[in-house]
């Protein structure tokens, strides 16, 4: 059906005005509508950990699962963000309908791909990680769930992207912090059996998790329709789809590469960790959900960064985006200091909020001690990983993770688990975050001083 085009288009013109007051007005509602996301899996995690050690290392398999498919259809708004802040960039609305359009039929295939191949590989692919005859029923009461209404789960992050690269944070913001507040609501009802409902236990963590990401699907996409008028399901649309797709897949498959990188390193991680046993995976997941709600501010910065990044290049306003990257370097490193002392001080009382494991508790705090310490220089990996996207030139992002996940820290814990305590193995992670964060700085500078187009020379006038 096609639209009257009309005047509600509210898209940002980050090309011209302050780059800092750019980056705080689009980062700040961000920040609140991530935690609001994020905390889907840490109030899964609160109310799972009170039925069990077992539930608790279930949930840390389950995460490392599925953050790695998530991460996967993340490359996907990658590109779909890319494509849009350039068409965004240029005034095009009619090239934003196209392509968003087509990121959402992208999406439905890719989210029905990856649901089939998880559901027949759930009991290979967790025993070949690590998880037990124990564990494994309660892998599979949280995971079919999951794989079944994974379109709520991939879908509303690609039409986010949408949004972001048009330049606007604050609706997305109000309708992750509605669905938190569903999830929070409908957790204890479906885990524990309040109200007369039936006690589910870790699959009532999964049903709740799936009602409420389903809402966040139609409030997204109606808001896209009706609001941005970036929607439009019509047979010229169709048409179009193959170029609009591989526009998109050319940064999408690449940032998708660097995306998965991270997790299937954690899975790789994860495998090793569970050689000191089910209370070591139990331990690093609760440290690590922690430590997804600390990242909060650098995950949002990213995000906000391609847009501005992608917006000023199709204006061939170079200053503008070597500036935005000297200010996220600079909301990095200032943050990722504060943040490294705050959670030295609480480690201690967060860790024991999701486990009354002495080992659980030690091993956390041990975790929340070190890793924090490369936090600043992590936070801007993500943030020059999504500038390389924003360029469109996604392979650098790619090569810069590798080496952070995986070519420098798996081959040293990996031997260094044969002969150390859990401890080592963080302080690997957190010293491989900082020698990452300073070659992405370098690189990406490098980059966009060599996009410049060369100066013409000055015209010889003889006498």
């Amino acid at each position: 059906m096609t639209k009257t085009k009309g005047s509600r288009r509210p898209h940002h013109d980050l090309t011209t005005g302050s780059i800092p007051s750019h980056l705080i007005r689009m980062t700040l509602p961000l920040v609140i509508g991530l935690l609001a996301n994020m905390a889907y899996g840490l109030v899964d995690l609160y109310f799972v950990g009170m039925l069990g050690d077992n539930e608790l290392a279930a949930m840390g398999y389950v995460t490392s699962v599925t953050m790695l498919l998530i991460s996967a259809c993340i490359g996907l708004s990658a590109g779909t963000s890319s494509v849009l802040a350039r068409a965004s960039g240029r005034k095009d609305h009619d090239a934003i309908v196209c392509l968003s359009t087509s990121s959402f039929y992208l999406t439905l295939l890719i989210s029905l791909g990856l649901s089939l191949i998880g559901l027949i590989t759930i009991n290979p692919l967790f025993t070949l990680i690590g998880a037990n005859e124990a564990i494994l029923p309660l892998i599979r009461d949280y995971i079919v769930i999951w794989y079944i209404s994974s379109i709520f789960v991939i879908a509303p992050i690609v039409g986010m992207a949408a949004m972001r690269a048009m330049g606007d944070t604050m609706t997305q913001t109000k309708i992750n912090i509605a669905a938190a507040i569903a999830n929070v609501i409908l957790d204890p009802i479906f885990i524990f059996g309040w109200f007369g409902f039936p006690r589910l236990e870790i699959q009532g963590a999964a049903l709740a998790t799936a009602i409420a990401r389903g809402g966040v699907f139609f409030a997204i996409y109606g808001v896209l329709y009706y609001r941005f008028e970036a929607i439009e399901f019509s047979r010229a649309i169709l048409e179009r789809f193959r170029e609009a797709a591989r526009s998109i897949l050319q940064v999408a498959v690449p940032a998708a590469a660097t995306n998965m990188i991270i997790p299937a390193g954690n899975v790789v991680l994860i495998g090793i960790i569970s050689g000191y046993g089910q209370n070591a995976v139990a331990a690093t997941n609760v440290a690590a959900r922690i430590e997804s709600l600390c990242l909060v501010f650098f995950f949002s910065l990213s995000a906000v960064i391609g847009p501005v990044v992608g917006q000023n290049l199709a204006a061939h306003k170079f200053d503008r985006i070597e500036e935005a990257l000297k200010t996220v370097l600079a909301f990095c490193l200032a943050w990722g200091a504060v943040l490294a002392v705050t959670i030295a001080l609480l480690a201690n009382f967060l860790a024991g909020q999701f486990s009354d494991d002495p080992y659980i508790i030690e091993k956390a705090v041990a975790y929340l001690y070190l890793i924090p310490v490369s936090y600043g220089a992590y936070g801007f990996v993500m943030s020059a990983n999504a500038s390389f996207n924003g360029i469109g030139r996604p392979l650098p992002g790619v090569i810069v993770s590798t080496l952070r996940t995986v070519v420098l820290p798996l081959p040293i814990i990996y031997f260094a688990s044969m002969y150390y305590d859990l401890p080592v193995i963080y302080g690997i992670t957190s010293a491989c975050n900082i020698v990452a964060g300073a070659v992405s700085f370098f690189w990406v500078m490098k980059t966009v001083r060599d996009l410049r187009p060369e100066p013409r020379p000055a015209t010889q006038v003889s006498g």
